[in-house]
């Protein structure tokens, strides 16, 4: 599933493809994708619309249009966004790529499957891809949209988002720390890449109590999953399963993964085995020798 940086990565490529665009139609292959609201209603509501800007929240989009309106994307599990130009481009019936300016979208089986197509001025098109159909939009006024983000934690790269505020949240939960980093409702936008990574680097093991951490442990995994983040951002995500940019392109931050999904591999720092355990039903990656558990 895109976490934060994939999330934040489609966002910044967004801001710069299609703020200022009008949408001029909509095309479903699977009108399905589009919940709460009959679909020939959505397209009722946003035709027409200009694009004034795209956000990031947890790990949802949100396409903010003119009259109030808001377009939450959730890509779920292998949801895609892709911007391309109408004029180079054709897909089939089926959802397939047959033909793009980039060859990364017509030959990447993870670029296929597309589901709605947005029609754009100025001969863009802003494509929704999803091979297991569990990627959604919800169409949702300013008030809604205002009411629905009060579910999410707090942002782990904003100004406000602090050791001490960490502290707080870790210290009212006796549960497994990954299980707190992964819960939306106290700490947006961190899934499993990397919260394997983050608890490694801060040699924490994943099922250590979170109320029993010590307050420098709490500090490494404040400053880590700062560090990690941004440098995963920078990296544009993690693509070792079906991430791609909207430009259908691979992020290269799995390249420098230290545990997530390295089971039996060499440690970076001990060089013994990377173990997988399950934690909260996720597999989940750590070193037994550098990672020790607090109960």
């Amino acid at each position: 599933m895109p976490e934060l940086p994939e999330v934040e990565t489609i966002k910044n490529d967004l801001k710069e493809q299609i703020i200022g665009k009008r949408i001029i139609s909509v095309f479903p292959l699977w009108k399905e994708i589009v919940k709460d609201i009959p679909y020939e209603l959505f397209v009722k509501q946003i035709e027409g619309k200009e694009i004034i800007d795209v956000e990031r929240r947890a790990k949802n989009l949100i396409v903010r249009l003119s009259g109030g309106l808001n377009l939450l994307v959730h890509l779920k599990m292998t949801g895609h966004l892709f911007v391309e130009d109408e004029k180079s481009s054709e897909i089939s019936k089926e959802g397939k790529w047959l033909k793009a300016s980039s060859e990364d979208l017509v030959k990447d089986q993870q670029n296929q499957f597309i589901r709605i197509i947005f029609h754009l001025s100025g001969g863009k098109i802003l494509a929704m891809g999803d091979m297991r159909k569990f990627a959604y939009i919800r169409l949702m006024d300013d008030r809604g949209l205002e009411e629905f983000l009060k579910n999410y934690g707090p942002e782990p790269l904003s100004s406000g988002f602090s050791a001490e505020k960490l502290a707080s949240i870790l210290k009212k939960k006796n549960t497994a720390i990954k299980k707190v980093l992964m819960d939306q409702s106290l700490v947006a936008g961190i899934g499993n890449i990397y919260a394997d990574e983050i608890l490694w680097a801060s040699r924490v093991h994943p099922l250590s109590a979170s109320s029993k951490l010590q307050d420098k442990d709490i500090e490494a995994i404040y400053e880590n999953t700062r560090k990690i983040l941004r440098l995963a951002i920078k990296r544009r995500g993690t693509s070792t399963s079906d991430f791609r940019d909207t430009k259908g392109l691979k992020g290269t931050y799995g390249d420098l993964r230290n545990v997530y999904q390295r089971e039996g591999m060499p440690c970076p720092v001990c060089g013994g085995p990377v173990r997988k355990i399950k934690v909260g039903g996720r597999g989940t990656h750590f070193c037994p020798r550098c990672q020790k558990e607090v109960k």
